[in-house]
């Protein structure tokens, strides 16, 4: 059995823990953030990360279930620790750059340092996540800009004028010649090349994997109607998904060997009743509250808590730790905006509960399960 299944009931606070070979013989070695591990490089230390990258290995094909949240405010830099990925507790599985997620152009050298520490060292996933309102958005070169701007100052346009010079460029740029909003199968074409940009640009730029944030109607200020606000919106979107599967998520993976994460959050139905086998998660922004779930493959939701809210009282984060469906167990839990959790005592106090509340219920139920299939073990 691995470490941190025989810690599952002691696991301390102030970090994870490691044990000896014997599961009633138990020796706790505390991690501490701001030194332990993180600043020791030896056979020990070695050692752990090994065995900690061998328990994130586990979330493929669903074996357990996962610790997620949006991550804010990255800034990995100075004494203070609040701002680095490094700094999050060892058992996080997966982390939504809420703060953005630069091209391998843009990262700073201490964000990447920072990055590549919690993705090869901790195994941690690091996802961009986008809030998906028109076609290009994030992967339209500024260069598509630059004669608009030089006319625009030449001939003394108006900030209406540039904005829609910019958007038949963008247009342009990706294929969408026509301008015609009921022309969709140049719309689907258009989206297609978007959707290869979208995911070229994780394995250039080493993310692991992309966040959609769906929120036609409400999260959206940015749409030109070439793909939310449009009559076929619904469409146009889960064609965007199915064209990303093609290079992330599981359908690119079909053996199950490990690939880059294709995420959803937001208003989902559509994505869940269309295409739910081009989705490794659906994340619930189940807010101050428990969402109950009743979809047959409940390992692929995770329950959140909005922190931007609740980071001191923890919200019903507990509960999205602790429930368990009906059938099958639940994909994790997790938080928006988790980082101001670092403020707690302990740092990420809510966030270390949850994982071993987890974890505690998961394997639980697992040997229940086993129990119920062996009951002469």
């Amino acid at each position: 059995m691995k470490i941190f299944k025989k810690l599952l009931y002691s696991l301390p606070l102030a970090g994870l823990a490691m044990s000896s070979v014997s599961c009633t013989d138990i020796e706790k070695i505390d991690v501490d953030h701001i030194g332990g591990y993180n600043t020791m490089f030896n056979e020990e230390s070695e050692a752990y990360y090994a065995s900690l990258r061998e328990f994130k290995d586990e979330i493929w094909n669903y074996g357990r279930p996962v610790s997620f949240g949006w991550f804010s405010d990255w800034a990995p830099q100075g004494t203070a620790r609040k701002g680095y990925l490094s700094a999050v507790p060892d058992s996080m599985d997966i982390i939504s750059m809420w703060s953005g997620a630069p091209s391998r152009y843009e990262i700073t050298p201490e964000q990447k340092r920072d990055k590549e520490f919690v993705q090869k060292v901790k195994g941690i996933k690091l996802l961009e996540v986008s809030l998906l309102s028109h076609l290009g958005k994030g992967r339209t070169p500024e260069s598509v800009y630059t004669p608009i701007y030089e006319q625009a100052a030449a001939e003394g346009w108006t900030q209406s004028q540039i904005d829609e010079a910019k958007k038949l460029a963008r247009w342009d740029f990706w294929g969408f010649n026509s301008h015609d909003l009921n022309n969709f199968e140049e719309l689907k074409e258009a989206h297609s090349r978007f959707a290869k940009a979208l995911c070229d640009s994780l394995f250039t730029s080493e993310w692991d994997g992309f966040d959609i944030d769906w929120e036609p109607g409400s999260g959206f200020n940015d749409s030109d109607r070439t793909l939310a606000g449009n009559s076929r919106q619904n469409d146009l979107i889960v064609h965007l998904v199915k064209e990303m599967g093609k290079y992330i998520g599981p359908m690119s993976d079909p053996e199950g060997k490990g690939h880059k994460l294709l995420c959803i959050d937001g208003i989902m139905g559509v994505f869940q009743s269309q295409c739910p086998e081009y989705v490794d998660y659906f994340i619930e922004q189940s807010y101050g509250y428990t969402r109950q779930i009743t979809s047959n493959t409940p390992e692929k939701f995770i329950l959140c808590e909005n922190f931007e809210q609740y980071a001191v009282s923890g919200g019903a984060i507990l509960g999205h730790a602790r429930y368990m469906p009906k059938t099958g167990y639940k994909g994790g839990f997790g938080a928006y905006r988790f980082t101001k959790d670092y403020d707690n005592t302990p740092d990420y106090k809510w966030m270390r509960k949850g994982i071993q509340e987890n974890l505690r219920v998961f394997y639980e139920w697992k040997a229940a399960q086993e129990g119920a299939e062996n009951p002469e073990q």
